[in-house]
């Protein structure tokens, strides 16, 4: 009896034995499978890429073989990420991880999740020829439309390369090498690829330099270095003025003249396009107060200063320190600040409206849901970009899109201003479609605030 127990009792320790050695066995696969993958999209974590990486490059030295490394990252993808539905964020990423893993084990190379938007692929045997034809293939395959919820989405896509061993001989160097590949992409928008280029770190230092210049000109006294132009905003069949658009020019102590787009993306990406934009409003709020009582001044707004808490005490305080009447402010947004913050933007709008300054939505036919937005925005006015109008003469796709931008902003009652007039040709297209408003180099150039106050002065 006692010999049966003895035995019943082992083979219990045995079966415990086995199952607590399977459970370990299972917890190190996971436990493994979570140090080398990416728990989400499934692909190798970032430190696993490293470990393996630095393998094969320890390899291709003595083997004098080649490779490239590939920065895969989204346009954007807040913005895409803001518009979905919970959890197809997620679905998006893995099916984005799917992809390049194909394209990887096809190369014979391996890809990871490097960022929470972003992935490296490191392929070996690749020359700069290569790395051409790879680029192209990833945004090839990257660019078919994804399945979320039975919806179809058309993601864009950057892609940064780098060679080894031309442009590093270690994987943190090869990583920052295709992270640089990757800012004049972002610089430019839109899908496409870069090989790095040594260059393009004079470049980024040029760009830090001249960011810490924009830091250092706004702490300047009275912030001297900086100046508003402004481009007349016209009655498109008599030419009167009827308002100004205000436009910021930089004047450098040593570079002279900074291009504007330059200094609003310096301004945007470091953060100072809030305390900029506080001081064009001050200023062109101030000068304006000096325009005759029909003219309005139109000040951009960026989605940073709308972000800002208190943006509508600040417009009111500007306003009252300058007296300047509400309804002579117009301030221009682009459609970009309704994706992230939908409600919290259309409130701040509807007081700001509501004080009696007018909203003009800019860039119009250039945004992500245009149509599906406009019916519900609070707007006053349309501004049609400039690239439908710079075509018009030449192309009837532009003007077929022209008209039914038109036609849609009539059916709803908004008026339309026509950004980007240049020649007669143009503005005569435009008045058959029914546009009374323009604004461009035929109407007016951009001018120093001396000279519209004299433009000013002579029609009242």
């Amino acid at each position: 009896m006692r010999e049966s127990y003895l035995l019943a009792l082992c083979l219990v320790l045995a079966v415990a034995l086995v199952v607590m050695c399977l459970i370990f066995a299972r917890r190190e696969r996971v436990l493994r499978r979570r140090l080398t993958c990416d728990e989400l999209t499934g692909v190798l974590s970032q430190q696993e890429l490293h470990r393996r990486a630095r393998a094969w490059l320890g390899t291709s030295g003595e083997r004098s073989r080649r490779g490239a490394f590939f920065l895969v990252g989204f346009e954007q993808y807040a913005e895409i990420s803001a518009m979905l539905r919970a959890g197809e964020d997620q679905a998006l990423l893995v099916q984005v991880g799917s992809r390049l893993s194909l394209i990887a084990r096809a190369l014979g190379g391996m890809v990871a999740r490097t960022g929470a938007d972003s992935f490296t692929v490191c392929v070996p045997e690749v020359d700069e020829e290569g790395a051409a034809q790879v680029s192209a293939k990833l945004l090839e395959d990257l660019s078919a439309p994804y399945q979320l919820g039975g919806r179809p989405l058309i993601a864009v896509f950057r892609v940064g390369a780098a060679l080894y061993p031309e442009h590093g001989r270690s994987v943190e160097e090869l990583q920052r090498c295709v992270q640089v590949a990757l800012v004049p992409l972002k610089e430019r928008g839109g899908p496409g690829w870069s090989l790095f280029d040594f260059r393009m770190l004079a470049h980024q230092r040029d760009r830090q330099g001249l960011e810490n210049d924009l830091r250092l000109a706004l702490t300047t006294p009275a912030m001297e270095q900086f100046e508003l132009y402004y481009q007349p905003v016209c009655d498109s069949g008599t030419g009167v003025v009827q308002g100004c658009e205000a436009l910021l020019r930089w004047h450098h102590p040593v570079l002279g003249s900074v291009s504007p787009a330059v200094t609003i993306e310096l301004a945007e990406r470091s953060g100072l396009i809030v305390p900029l934009g506080a001081w064009i409003l001050e200023r062109a709020c101030t000068q304006a107060a000096q325009w005759p009582a029909a003219w309005r001044v139109h000040v951009n707004l960026s989605v940073k200063q709308m972000n800002e808490d208190g943006l509508v005490d600040l417009v009111s305080t500007v306003l009252a320190g300058a007296r300047l009447a509400p309804r002579k402010l117009v301030l221009e947004i682009t459609e970009s600040i309704f994706i992230l913050h939908y409600e919290q933007h259309v409130k701040i709008l509807n007081a700001l409206r509501a004080m009696g300054i007018g909203v003009a939505l800019d860039d119009f036919g250039c945004g992500y849901s245009s149509l599906n937005h406009l019916r519900s925005l609070p707007i006053d006015w349309v501004k049609i970009d400039r690239s439908f109008i710079s075509a018009l003469e030449s192309d009837a796709g532009s003007r077929e899109v022209v008209s039914a931008l038109f036609g849609l902003c009539q059916a709803m009652h908004l008026p339309v201003v026509a950004e980007g007039v240049e020649t007669e040709g143009q503005r005569e297209i435009l008045k058959s479609l029914g546009c009374r408003v323009m604004q461009g180099f035929l109407l007016g150039r951009p001018a120093p605030a001396s000279e519209i106050q004299a433009l000013a002065s002579a029609v009242s």
